[in-house]
């Protein structure tokens, strides 16, 4: 969208100047600088991408590394901005959050400007469906760099998820009769145990290759994919189950904080003999490391994880217009 479209939706204008100095380094990999990620001051100039505004919607497309939504934390979020500088009927940032992405996935989001408005988007997303005969209204399609070139042109992965015990707030697939927690601090939050207790939910995630491609003479492959449930992280841990991790991914990639293969058990992981190696695995990750330290912020790959939500449509929550909006990944 030209941005003297969208001016015209504004509230108050965006600033001339932004402090620099409140910035930090945003490619770092373990969950304490996540927190210090999320707690960055945004500029507006640079992540509030709009893509669509009207009175009733507004469409972004959000940066790898920042908040989708401020969460318990109040933290910086591109929620925030959409908020603070086209506002809502409520004049509340939580009436406008429709759906959400993870911290480090690029891609569109929608964003509902009035209450009536994101109940109509909560039915369709949450159920992926019209009221009116059931019809599926709402498709999401994603892009990714993966580890390896992928043997299958195309396929299925059907694997449940469920909280990894051991690893809150992070997710695995799921067995069905899960390994007892012995993490003391784990065990000490209340939080975490009721998130534990919750069985493996079934997970269904299409895929699609699109490109074998190489980045610093390694191989990578460029895939589509269409989660046909959404559970968080699925499509991150069913990529890294099947051996081969997002690039760029430091929860369930190679060394990540999360269950290494998804936490799937070590004879499971041997059906998938095409995979990506350990080895590959680690070079990859440290090309990525190595870009992550040069910061290189023109370069088409530069360290974020290569996950983007590229396309999503809908169906208009008041004209009820098919709404189709696609964005190219930045990788």
């Amino acid at each position: 969208m030209d941005p003297q479209q969208y001016k015209g939706w504004l509230r108050k204008p965006l600033p001339v100047f932004f402090d620099e100095n409140e910035n930090v380094e945003l490619h770092l990999s373990n969950k304490e600088s996540a927190e210090k990620r999320a707690s960055t001051p945004l500029d507006p100039n640079v992540h509030l991408q709009p893509i669509y505004v009207d009175a009733h919607i507004c469409v972004v497309n959000k940066a790898s590394g920042v908040l989708s939504v401020p969460g318990p934390r109040r933290n910086p979020s591109v929620g925030g901005l959409v908020h603070e500088y086209f506002g809502n009927l409520e004049d509340d940032v939580d009436c406008m959050i429709v759906h959400r992405l993870d911290m480090d996935t690029s891609g569109i989001i929608c964003y509902a400007r009035s209450k009536h408005v994101l109940g109509i988007l909560h039915d369709a997303f949450r159920n992926k469906s019209s009221a009116n005969g059931g019809e599926e209204t709402v498709h999401k399609t994603y892009e990714a760099l993966v580890c390896g070139h992928m043997k299958y042109l195309e396929g299925e992965i059907d694997l449940p998820l469920v909280r990894d015990r051991n690893r809150p707030p992070f997710m695995k697939v799921g067995f069905g009769f899960e390994e007892e927690i012995t993490d003391e601090n784990v065990q000490k939050h209340r939080g975490y145990m009721k998130m534990m207790s919750k069985p493996p939910k079934e997970s269904f995630t299409l895929y699609r290759v699109l490109a074998y491609e190489y980045i610093d003479s390694l191989p990578v492959t460029r895939v589509e994919l269409v989660p046909i449930t959404g559970r968080t992280h699925q499509l991150r841990v069913h990529l890294a189950a099947i051996g081969h991790p997002i690039v760029g991914d430091n929860i369930y990639g190679y060394n990540g904080d999360g269950s290494f293969h998804g936490g799937l058990l070590e004879e499971a992981c041997a059906q998938f003999k095409d995979s990506a190696s350990e080895l590959l695995q680690k070079q990859i990750f440290d090309m990525v490391e190595n870009r992550r330290r040069r910061n290189l912020p023109n370069s088409l790959y530069n360290g974020d994880l290569c996950l983007h939500a590229k396309q999503l449509t809908f169906l208009h929550p008041i004209t009820k217009a098919p709404m189709i909006f696609d964005i190219d990944a930045p990788f």
